[in-house]
């Protein structure tokens, strides 16, 4: 008897369980088991951007508060795993204008006495004194060309000033009133920055900079409105440029607790830009990163303080996505090179190519143009700013600015002469003009990114007082670097399409 009343027990709590279950079945409410705290979202190709949603967007209401929940580290996927096979589309043609480190300075902040003379004696040959004139030429130039958007590339200020933040970015506005989009990020010398100055008489005074949150406010209708992603831990941000192209804007610079001049990607961002690229990747779309601090190490004369500190995962990551080019600035000197596996990898195989923008401030005052094209190849060139010809369209009776190539030519080498005599003090009299000349002659092509013949000039009688009083120093290893950095033109570049590099 026991034994029937068990099974007739179970029976009856078997199809209690078959009533209470089922219907929650299906009806799909059912627990599931708990997402990931980073979901992959999937872009229809027909997708408007309004209704997209990516990943890590960050804009809590009024009533909650930001403070990060605790997560559990994740890595980052290596270059050696499989990403899926990539879609090759047709390419809606692109024209971009890139630029960097503007290091704009407002007249208001200087008298142009002793101590504004101080801060150019010691520079690196930048123009500050036409600062305002060369960029409305470079204004006039980019609203003449109609590109599908400006890119500014960090060090958008000399040294950070608010008041030059505010009037560059009044700069901008005219630019963006015209229909061109204007997207900047920052660099080192913008954000928290203690050397924030004024020049008057013969004293520098210090004087505000701007916090992160200053700095997006300001230039908050250059990009980070308009972006429909933005990095959780930086003022990295994403922007749709059109239905096949991407700005992946990133944010390098290293301002808290402290502004420092070298840069790093944070581990939210880095994990932010792998899910970019990864729905960049499933539909054929072309992502172009731009950022302040450099990719790869590119010159044998700056190594310091130039390359990202995780540059290596970054790049892994870039490529295991098919990343075609990379855009910096900081160097200040015009830099292309293409990423290899090594010595003697042909030049067929892929690798990402990394676009370094002179200085729009420094001599010969340049700045990119980069076309994307349908197939999906790339071409980069670089253009001076004509700032003769804005001189002469209105009115300027200023020589400097109407002879602008002769005297910013002349301007440089003369900055540059006159530090390297420091250096050579000892030297003497009749041959330190020679080798002066030398070495700023040397320096305006490789920061113009010119190519350089190193047998020939290596023959110069400047070069060979360097070798045989200079030897070794600081300086004669600069001139070596120098030589060796510019074997070949650094202004003009021809980017392969990645995915048909690897399928052929």
């Amino acid at each position: 008897m026991k034994r029937r009343l068990l099974c007739l027990l179970l029976l009856l709590f078997a199809l209690f369980a078959v009533i209470i279950v089922v219907p929650r079945a299906l009806d799909g409410t059912l627990p599931t088991k708990p997402s990931s705290d980073i979901t992959e979202t999937v872009i229809p190709p027909t997708e408007t951007m309004e209704n997209i949603v990516f990943p890590y967007e960050t804009v809590p209401r009024e009533d909650e508060t930001t403070t990060p929940p605790e997560t559990t580290p994740q890595v980052i996927p290596g270059p050696s795993d499989d990403p899926g096979e990539p879609v090759d589309r047709v390419k809606v043609v692109t024209d971009l204008i890139i630029a960097s480190d503007t290091h704009y300075m407002s007249p208001n902040l200087t008298d142009y006495g002793k101590a504004f003379n101080e801060l150019i004696d010691n520079g690196d040959g930048k123009v500050v004194r036409y600062m305002v004139e060369i960029w409305e030429a470079f204004a006039e130039e980019v609203i003449a060309a109609r590109p599908d958007a400006l890119i500014l590339s960090g060090d958008l200020t000399i040294n950070g000033e608010k008041i030059n933040h505010q009037e560059f970015a009044g700069c901008l506005a005219r630019i963006e009133a015209s229909g061109i989009p204007v997207l900047v990020i920052p660099g080192n010398h913008d954000i928290n920055n203690p050397y924030a100055t004024k020049y008057f008489g013969d004293a520098q005074s210090f004087i505000e900079t701007v916090t992160p949150d200053e700095f997006r406010a300001i230039y908050a209708d250059f990009g980070y409105n308009e972006a429909v992603s933005h990095a959780p831990d930086s003022l990295s941000y994403l922007y749709i440029l059109n239905e096949t192209t991407w700005m992946l804007m990133l944010d390098s610079c290293i301002y808290d607790p402290e502004n420092e001049v070298d840069g790093e990607i944070k581990e939210g961002t880095m994990l932010w830009i792998e899910q970019c690229l990864k729905e960049a990747y499933a539909q054929g779309i072309t992502v172009i990163p731009v950022a302040h601090h450099n990719l790869q190490e590119l010159s044998r004369v700056y190594v310091e303080e130039c390359v990202i500190r995780n540059h290596d995962e970054l790049l892994a990551l870039l490529e295991k996505y098919l990343t075609p080019a990379f855009f910096s600035g900081h160097l200040h000197v015009q830099r292309i090179l293409k990423h290899t596996k090594g010595p003697g990898t042909p030049a067929e195989v892929y690798g990402i190519t990394e676009m370094v923008s002179n200085a729009l401030i420094i001599p010969p005052c340049q700045y990119g143009r980069l076309s994307l094209h349908e197939d999906g190849t790339i071409s980069y060139h670089t253009k001076n700013t004509d700032v003769s010809g804005w001189a002469a369209k209105h009115g300027v009776q200023n020589e400097a600015l109407l002879n602008f190539p002769q005297f910013s030519d002349e301007y440089i080498r003369d900055v540059v002469m006159k530090q390297t005599y420091k250096y050579i003090k000892y030297i003497p009299d009749d041959r330190k003009e020679r080798m002066a000349a030398f070495y700023a002659d040397l320096y305006k092509d490789y920061y113009a990114g010119r190519q350089i013949d190193y047998k020939e000039r290596t023959k110069e009688i400047g070069y060979i007082w360097w070798d045989n009083y200079m030897n070794p120093s600081v300086q004669f290893r600069q001139i070596e670097g120098m030589l060796k950095d510019s074997v070949v033109n650094n202004n003009n570049a021809e980017i392969p399409n990645p995915i048909r590099q690897i399928r052929e």
